[in-house]
């Protein structure tokens, strides 16, 4: 049981977006993401137990990062984009959030699980972080100040 489990772990993240990927082109531009540009992207839901713990310190983290440089993209992933767009007005998301409610960006990620974060730089997966991050918003101030240097 645990081989088939192991087996199947490892055959999901064969298409998933792995660090040293490059996005599909037909995603980069659905996505609007510019060459030069650092992107952070959050895979979150409504309904994620974790995402709403994470989010405000998204949030912090947005309004610290350089904007000229760096961008924070959520991607909600909600099939109900009303439940998904009073989520985030509830929050006061700051940051430009794309309504994926058809998954086809979700699709292409194919993430673990909520949430998850991607780090991303001329369609290039740079780094990536899966589930919550007590310390998520000093990781993205962090990665974006060494990265931008």
């Amino acid at each position: 049981m645990k081989f088939i489990s192991t087996l199947l772990l490892a055959s999901s993240l064969l298409f998933a977006y792995q660090k040293g990927d490059h996005i599909e082109p037909m995603v980069l531009e659905q996505m609007k993401l510019e060459k030069g540009k650092i992107y952070v992207i959050d895979f979150f839901a409504s309904w994620c137990s974790s995402c709403k713990i994470e989010m405000p310190l998204l949030i912090k983290a947005s309004k610290v990062i350089d904007t000229n440089s760096s961008e924070l993209i959520g991607v909600d992933v909600d099939k109900d984009t009303t439940q998904g767009v009073a989520f985030q007005k509830e929050l006061k998301i700051p940051f430009r959030v794309i309504n994926d409610s058809n998954n086809s960006i979700v699709k292409a990620f194919n993430p673990m699980g909520m949430p998850s974060l991607y780090v991303v730089k001329d369609g290039e997966v740079l780094d990536l972080l899966f589930g919550a991050h007590d310390n998520i918003d000093q990781l993205i101030i962090d990665e974006v100040k060494e990265l931008s240097k």
